[in-house]
């Protein structure tokens, strides 16, 4: 393929080391804003000399979990998710129970010492822009934190463009060790998580410009909680799906079109697309590490979609799973983006390992950095 070949024939350069838009489902989704969401005031946070362990608490839409950071200054960052996982933070905090037992797991699983960045994204983004969470509730969730991690815990909500930011460094900072792939060999990224997909476009110039949308994929309302139910199928099922493809086509629409050049696929629509299907997870397996064409992908996600219309829509109607809505949800998404946001030519490359956390550490870490090594009052 071109993007192999051109990391075949380019040899890579030494350089400096680089320190690196609802309850009532899909409905509404054109009327909400996509990447703007006022920020809660945050306080002064005491940071830490860096050479203390940071732990990422990454505050998702199907859960909450941390990831413990390494960081010798030279290699790649390596971290270690927990074993365990508490509620969805934008669930917790509608519930005086769940957000006590999150509050307690935080407590007892979470380092004793250094610094606590914790990050909202999609899920309780979404909440606020619907009406379901409060800025309140959130200052009152930071407030519980300050009374059991100090200073040294500071939280965030990431807007969308913040979130697709996070990743976008990530993805840098995995280049910067691959040993067969370079930053400039990519033209863009494309992510997607449980209710958003983030986007990232260099086009001609050095900075990318961001984009971030709502996937519906973990909606509640939506298809896939409806399936986790038992309770969708035949002409349900079927208006369910074209008004998912409606809508994607309308968001869609609002992104850049006919994209030229390499694209990384991350997070789990990296997963999408190559990875082995599990009990959890139904997706298309091409494969990680390798350059897929346009064709490829596009001729794998027309097959899978066949598929399970074939399973829904032959024979006896059965109840769709919940792990069949969301790959069809997914599928549908992808198929319309390689219609219109991508050219013919555009090849692809799944990434394992990136994630906005990782980036999102980068950048907090940059900052300090760039600061006298000692402790300091940082005021966001």
């Amino acid at each position: 393929s071109a993007g192999a070949a051109a990391a075949r024939q380019v040899p890579r350069r030494a350089r400096p080391l680089q320190r690196t838009r609802p309850s009532s489902g899909w409905k509404l989704l054109k009327q909400l804003p996509l990447l703007q969401l006022p920020q809660p005031v945050l306080p002064t946070v005491l940071v830490q000399p860096i050479d203390e362990p940071v732990t990422l608490v990454d505050c998702g839409s199907g859960s909450t979990r941390a990831l413990f950071f390494t960081d010798d200054g030279l290699s790649h960052v390596s971290w270690e998710k927990s074993d365990w996982r508490g509620d969805p933070l934008a669930v917790a905090l509608g519930d005086d129970l769940k957000l006590e037992s999150l509050l307690r797991l935080l407590e007892n699983e979470l380092p004793k010492t250094g610094r606590v960045l914790l990050g909202a994204t999609a899920g309780v983004r979404q909440a606020m822009q619907d009406g379901a969470l409060a800025h309140e509730q959130l200052d009152l969730f930071q407030d519980r934190l300050d009374g059991i991690f100090g200073r040294r815990a500071r939280f965030m909500v990431l807007s969308g463009e913040e979130e697709a930011r996070a990743e976008w460094e990530a993805l840098q900072h995995a280049l910067d060790f691959a040993p067969d792939l370079r930053q400039d060999l990519f033209h863009g990224m494309l992510s997607g998580g449980g209710m958003s997909c983030q986007l990232a476009w260099r086009g001609n110039g050095p900075s990318p410009e961001l984009f971030s949308f709502r996937n519906g994929v973990l909606q509640p309302g939506g298809l896939a909680d409806k399936a986790s139910q038992q309770k969708i199928f035949g002409a349900e099922l079927q208006q369910e799906l074209a008004t998912v493809q409606f809508l994607t086509e309308q968001l869609v629409s609002d992104l850049p079109q006919a994209m030229k050049g390499n694209f990384a696929l991350v997070e789990w629509l990296g997963l999408y697309v190559a990875g082995e299907s599990t009990d959890r997870d139904l997706v298309m397996g091409l494969g990680y590490n390798k350059w897929l064409t346009h064709q490829q992908v596009s001729e794998a996600v027309a097959q899978h979609l066949a598929q399970l219309h074939k399973e829904h829509f032959s024979g006896v109607a059965q109840p769709i799973c919940r792990r069949s809505a969301i790959s069809w949800v997914y599928g549908i998404i992808l198929q319309n983006m390689l219609k219109v946001c991508f050219d013919p030519n555009a090849e692809f490359y799944c990434l394992k390992g990136i994630n906005w956390s990782t980036g999102h550490y980068l950048m907090h870490k940059e900052s300090i950095e760039e600061k006298p090594k000692q402790m300091m009052l940082q005021t966001s």
